[in-house]
């Protein structure tokens, strides 16, 4: 035999201690009751025999000495038990480009992704995984395996500017991910873990060739972006990295293309989030796929007997219970009044909502009929109903429901308002549905700016939120949309004048330049020229 928790046992040292106590507690009480009157005498009086009092005591003591065994965790003869080996294939894409130094997530986007994979990994321990980085070009770091402590190991050895290529290729890392699936048929995914800068490459071509497998992407970064850090050897911060033109280089979120791939391999995508709430969307995901057969195994354990003292603890605690009521003199129906009053007491309804934040009863009924009028779709009457009570007293429920009153009605900037004055009193369980309604009355006014502002609101409450992520796609493309047009615009009206002398002077100029550069002889490049290498 041996034991779960065999430390448990100890307290069986206690077991004496209990038994003594209760045996002078009993004679001690004895000698008490005869100082008043004879034990037949006393017998009578009381409503209870007293010989129920020794078995309850002795029930007590053996409850507890089949209770700490059981919690102690016995176990005793062999069980073989067949199992079936299953498993999902996970690759997961990191970026290592030079981007990944910024710091608008701490300690830096590179080493909060990396701690973001290691919490995945003790989720889903039981899958395959494989490892991809990516920066100009993408290459294998680990390939699928089952070995959870090497794919720890290489994480550890991973570090930013570790492939040599300059530049973000994201269609390329999800090729060499895709190929690492040859043989698995069934639960394939690929976990893209990116700031979306994508600088070479078209991931749109690739993503039509990933048939059957699901992209699960966290954007890491902010969409206000940071510069990017050059650091030396020591990883010291020497500057920050320059375009062509000599500005410094803001690195920013893309979110429009990562949600692109996402919706078309029909996977997810997740902004980051600290609490992780992001990765364990995704493990349940990957839970839920179906898994590839990968052979049978046997196990042998010891079997759990724990049940059997547990039940003889039971059995004590019950009979314990019930020898009261079985030694009691009195019938069942004597004690009926006092357990009626008892049901009564426990069945009485809680204070109503409208009490809880200081309404009167008055002011709940005008609530009720505006909800009701509200449902009916007769926002007037709905509206009459919240100013009432909103001239006694303010609540961001009713500015919330005002709002949406005025949201149906077509009034888009008295709903704005009283979705700010709801907002002032900052309720943490009405934020998530107050965001989500300001961002729609903001796209409706083409506010595009708002809208998303408030949809990344939603996904600070819930990062899973389908609807804001939808929303904020349509977003995202209504204003890149506008953009373009105004550029469109810009471009036409530019068409119209003729060239300056000034403009035909730089155009001179620049064909100079060119044909000095041309005559020069170019040295053999080992990394590709790219003009954004980030």
């Amino acid at each position: 035999m041996i034991w779960d928790n065999p430390k448990i046992l100890l307290a069986l040292l206690a077991l004496p201690f209990m038994a003594l106590f209760l045996v002078f507690e009993w004679r001690g009480r004895k000698k008490s009751c005869d100082l008043y009157a004879s034990p037949s005498f006393f017998e009578k009086l009381t409503s209870r025999r007293q010989r129920a009092g020794i078995f309850s005591r002795i029930c007590v003591i053996l409850a507890y000495a089949f209770l700490i065994p059981a919690l102690a965790g016995p176990r005793w003869g062999i069980v073989s038990r067949k199992v079936e080996e299953k498993s999902s294939s996970v690759m997961i894409a990191m970026d290592v480009s030079a981007s990944m130094f910024c710091e608008d997530i701490k300690p830096t986007r590179f080493k909060a992704s990396i701690a973001k994979i290691k919490y995945l990994l003790s989720l889903l321990g039981a899958e395959r995984f494989g490892i991809v980085g990516f920066a100009g070009k993408a290459f294998t770091i680990c390939p699928l395996t089952s070995d959870i402590s090497s794919v720890r190991m290489l994480l550890d050895e991973i570090s930013v500017g570790e492939i040599s290529y300059p530049g973000t290729n994201i269609a390329e890392a999800l090729s060499k991910a895709a190929e690492s699936f040859a043989g698995y048929a069934n639960s394939r995914a690929i976990i893209l873990l990116t700031d979306g800068e994508n600088l070479q490459g078209d991931p749109s071509k690739i993503v039509k060739n990933l048939s059957g497998i699901k992209v699960f992407i966290i954007g890491v970064g902010t969409p206000e972006g940071e510069p990017i850090p050059v650091k030396d050897e020591t990883g010291k911060v020497t500057g920050y990295k320059k375009d062509e033109n000599g500005e410094t280089v803001i690195s920013r979120r893309d979110e429009t293309l990562l949600l692109q791939i996402a919706n078309s391999t029909e996977g997810r995508y997740y902004p980051f989030d600290e609490a992780n709430r992001d990765i364990e969307q995704i493990a349940e995901a990957v839970n839920s796929m179906d898994k590839d057969f990968m052979g049978d195994s046997f196990s042998s354990s010891m079997e759990k007997k724990y049940y059997i003292p547990l039940a003889a603890a039971l059995f004590f605690m019950l009979a314990d219970f019930l020898l009261p009521f079985i030694t009691l003199k009195k019938t069942f129906l004597d004690n009926l009044p006092p357990v009626v009053l008892f049901l009564i007491f426990i069945a009485a309804p809680p204070a109503s909502r409208a009490e809880s934040i200081g309404l009167s009863l008055g002011d709940s009924i005008e609530i009720s009929r505006g909800n009701k009028a509200f449902k009916n779709k007769d926002f007037f009457k709905a509206e009459t109903y919240y100013r009432k009570v909103l001239k006694k007293k303010a609540s961001p429920d009713i500015y919330y429901n005002l709002g949406n009153t005025y949201y149906f009605m077509q009034k888009n900037d008295d709903a704005d308002k009283n979705y700010k004055k709801a907002e002032t009193f900052r309720n943490p369980k009405l934020e998530e549905d107050l965001f989500y309604n300001m961002a729609n009355n903001c796209y409706r006014k083409g506010d595009m700016d708002g809208a998303i502002s408030f949809y990344r609101g939603v996904l600070s409450k819930d990062p899973v939120s389908s609807d804001a992520l939808h929303n904020l796609e349509l977003a995202l493309r209504k204003k890149s949309e506008k953009k373009g047009s105004e550029k469109k615009d810009n471009e036409e009206n530019k068409k119209d004048g003729s060239m300056s002398k000034d403009d035909m002077q730089r155009a001179l100029n620049l064909l100079d330049d060119m044909e000095k550069k041309s005559t020069k002889k170019q040295e053999k490049q080992k990394m590709p020229a790219v003009k954004k290498d980030w």
